[in-house]
């Protein structure tokens, strides 16, 4: 009984909404009024010149950045330079205090100079052009060995004529075998001084080299990213003393996405701007790509060179770049002020003619915007290129009626 109840009182209501649908559709509908036809100007939807881009942010790095130390410990004298200083190929940068260097130096000096004394040559003589027979000790020790020999001779005769007895040769043969070996002997020590002479003048050459290492000179122009001592302080062999980076060219590192990177070549021209430098434009050329693809963030590395006259560009700076990859591309392009955007969606308009006396009506086409050129848009889709539309809609609508100016 009550399922029947409900059932009626269901049917009963739609029969009453039904009654009010068909009430309100025969209730005349208040017609949108007309608003007189608008003056507008007409512009033309260009096709220029515009080189196909590829927008990137990447970040400045130095051409090249060394940590410079020193090949030797000591304790450091100067260190003229400081952060930001801006120094030439061959400047100084730090020096080691040189007593314990000159020191050094001077004992190598004197034992090489002792070593040729003991040679019989002069100082500044060269070793290589010694004869070990030449030499004052070997000299004297084959005039011991020939005299030795003569006396030998002489008493072998005198013993043959039994002028002299036996006993007398053994002593000279003993005798002439020890000035024989004396003569070996000096040949031996004299070829061990040569190589005492050969290892002074070594050592004189590291300490010449010490010497000449407890001074640091800036290997090329550049300039002073930190400063890691301080004058007076102990250092040890490598320690680093500053940190100098070349900025002059500056490299630009576009990590560029995966999808993208196959367009991007050597050669290829880059535009862009830093971030706290008033939207200055500046260029430069892509001279490197990566040879990987990050595996993490599916980008390939570009590096651009970028000219840094006066040091302006300072490494490290946030860039938005644009890499041309179609500098002979062609686009559509429209005055800003002929196109109009609401919630997303931009549309132009063009102007189609009256029919039967009456008056031309805008037509409102949804339109693909590209890139902001300043002034005006590139157009993607949506309006061909030549297709004239109206150049300042302001709040026209679909359908108005409007005077097209001169």
């Amino acid at each position: 009984m009550k399922s029947r109840l409900r059932r009626g009182v269901a049917i009963a209501g739609a029969f009453l909404f039904a009654g009010i649908g068909a009430a309100c559709s025969r209730a005349p509908v208040a017609a949108r009024p007309q608003r007189p036809p608008q003056p507008v100007q007409l512009v033309r939807v260009a096709d220029e010149a515009l080189p196909r881009t590829l927008s990137v942010n990447g970040v400045l790095a130095a051409q090249e950045e060394l940590v410079l130390g020193l090949q030797v410990g000591g304790r450091l004298l100067e260190l003229p330079v400081d952060t930001g200083d801006v120094v030439a190929a061959g400047d100084l940068v730090a020096r080691l205090d040189p007593r314990d260097f000159e020191l050094e130096h001077a004992r190598a000096d004197a034992a090489l100079r002792a070593a040729h004394a003991r040679l019989g040559i002069g100082a500044g003589d060269d070793l290589g052009g010694v004869d070990p027979q030449a030499t004052a000790p070997v000299r004297e020790a084959r005039a011991v060995l020939d005299e030795a020999k003569l006396s030998r001779d002489r008493i072998a005769e005198l013993v043959q004529q039994q002028l002299r007895p036996p006993a007398d040769l053994e002593t000279a043969d003993a005798a002439l075998a020890v000035a024989m070996s004396r003569r070996q002997r000096a040949l031996e020590e004299v070829q061990a001084l040569l190589a005492e002479a050969a290892e002074a003048r070594v050592l004189l050459a590291q300490a010449d080299k010490r010497r000449h290492d407890a001074v640091l000179v800036a290997p090329w122009p550049g300039r002073i990213a930190a400063r890691h001592a301080t004058a007076g302080e102990v250092v040890t062999a490598g320690a680093p003393i500053v940190t100098l980076v070349r900025n002059d060219p500056l490299r630009l590192r576009l990590p560029v996405p995966e999808r993208a990177a196959a367009e991007v070549a050597i050669g290829q021209r880059v535009s862009f701007t830093v971030d706290g430098q008033d939207g200055v434009r500046r260029e430069g050329l892509v001279a490197r790509l990566g040879a990987v693809v990050d595996r993490d963030n599916r980008t390939r590395l570009v590096e651009a060179t970028i000219p840094n006259d006066g040091g302006v560009l300072l490494p490290g700076a946030f860039c938005r770049a644009e890499i041309v990859v179609e500098p002979l591309a062609r686009a559509r392009t429209l005055p800003k002020a002929a196109v109009v955007t609401f919630a997303g969606v931009a549309r132009v308009f063009a102007v189609d003619a009256g029919k039967g006396g009456e008056p031309p009506r805008a037509r409102g086409l949804v339109v693909e915007l590209g890139r902001d050129l300043g002034d005006r848009w590139e157009i993607r889709a949506g309006v061909d290129a030549g297709t004239e539309v109206v150049g300042k809609p302001g709040d026209l609508r679909h359908g108005d009626a409007v005077v097209v100016g001169g």
